[in-house]
């Protein structure tokens, strides 16, 4: 057995659903495949099973808190952890657990990456100070080029230390071939499909930004047979759902369009769409859904801004239409209804292979792992 390799900490708030999460949990068990060793410190959540079962390490810690009162003692207790295992190199995904992280880097002697997986607004001096712990390390990820020009707006000096490493798409996970017949008819009844109707999937967390009322409005001008499921709509508190609830009935759509809590198998659900609209008012850092999309050969529709004018060629692998503007995304949406099968397999076919190509969990997780090394060795050097 090969002696083991380095031990990287990563260190994020928590281990719930979201990009970052399995992304994190992507890359620990690429650590240990690749006879690292792994170290996940966050609050704890229903993800961290993934990191033990994969062969990571661990520790349940309250880096999530953003009260700088505790910042102290949560510090202290990192420290020990990170002196414990001998860590190599620390790298930290989010803002809050970076404040108390950093500046262990200097005391331990340890190279630290961030990453940074939002945009930075232009915004008050405090929140920029907030936000520039995140500029300290060694290096910088950002997720898509979208976010490394927001990084290098608000922080020039940095732009030498940015690296884009696209966020990933699990292609066994979002490979028609292994979503098996059993869990496409669950999935159906869960969503309460009718047979023969084109079906548009909206799969998001029930937040207006994401754009559920444009894409209501969008629908109701177009004029083909369709049925539309908010996957994610379900699961906003009763003053959210009402007000789509009204839009859906004043557009006369109360037929054709259904609010549905989240799933556990977004995988079936998102097989049972014909088309995967992603209608993000304000523009998505990276936008997973839109390459899962193309992952399961589905045409995804979205605005031409942020994430999702990197992920989707217009007319080869998706479409995009004009941002915020209504009648775009309707017409976008009208001519892909009106696309033969014929059509519609060609370019999932196409986006398959530049998916597999480009935007592989595989890919984000080797150029991540190159890059810990690189930073691991400058150190030495350097040190």
């Amino acid at each position: 057995m090969n002696k083991k390799k380095y031990t990287i900490a990563q260190i994020l708030p928590a281990l719930n659903t979201g990009g970052v999460e399995r992304g994190v949990v992507e890359i620990s068990k690429a650590l240990v495949d690749n006879n690292f060793r792994s170290i996940v410190i966050s609050s704890g959540g229903y993800m961290v099973s993934q990191i033990t079962r994969n062969g990571g390490i661990h520790y349940d810690l309250n880096v999530n808190t953003k009260n700088p009162l505790k910042w102290p003692k949560i510090r202290s207790e990192l420290k020990r952890i990170l002196e414990s295992e001998n860590v190599d190199l620390i790298h930290f995904c989010s803002r809050a657990p970076a404040w108390i992280g950093v500046p262990l880097g200097a005391v331990l002697d340890i190279p630290i990456i961030t990453s940074v997986h939002m945009r930075f607004r232009k915004s008050n001096v405090f929140k920029k100070y907030y936000n520039s712990i995140l500029t300290e390390g060694n290096f910088i990820i950002a997720i898509s080029k979208h976010i490394e020009e927001s990084i290098k707006n608000s922080f020039p000096k940095v732009s030498g230390k940015i690296k884009v490493i696209h966020r990933g798409v699990d292609l066994d996970l979002f490979n028609p071939i292994n979503i098996n017949p059993a869990r496409i008819i669950a999935q159906s009844k869960h969503l309460n499909l009718k047979d023969n109707v084109p079906v548009i999937v909206m799969a998001a967390r029930p937040a207006m930004w994401k754009g559920y009322q444009v894409l209501i409005k969008a629908l109701s001008k177009v004029k083909h047979n369709f049925q539309c499921v908010m996957i994610g709509a379900g699961d906003g508190n009763q003053k959210f759902q009402n007000i789509l609830i009204k839009k859906i009935i004043r557009s006369k759509l109360e037929t054709k369009i259904k609010l549905i809590e989240s799933t556990r198998d977004i995988q079936a659900a998102m097989i049972l769409g014909d088309l995967i609209i992603m209608p993000s008012l304000t523009p998505e850092p990276f936008g997973r859904i839109v390459l899962e999309a193309q992952a399961l050969g589905k045409i995804p529709i979205a605005f031409d801004h942020g994430g999702a004018s990197e992920t989707i060629i217009d007319g080869k692998t998706g479409f995009l239409a004009e941002p915020f503007k209504v009648e775009s995304l309707s017409e976008k949406i009208s001519f892909a209804l009106s696309l033969k099968s014929q059509k519609r397999e060609k370019i999932g076919e196409f986006a398959k292979k530049i998916v597999s190509k480009n935007y592989s969990h595989h890919r984000m997780c080797n150029l991540t792992i190159s890059l810990y090394k690189q930073t691991i060795a400058e150190h030495k050097i350097n040190s």
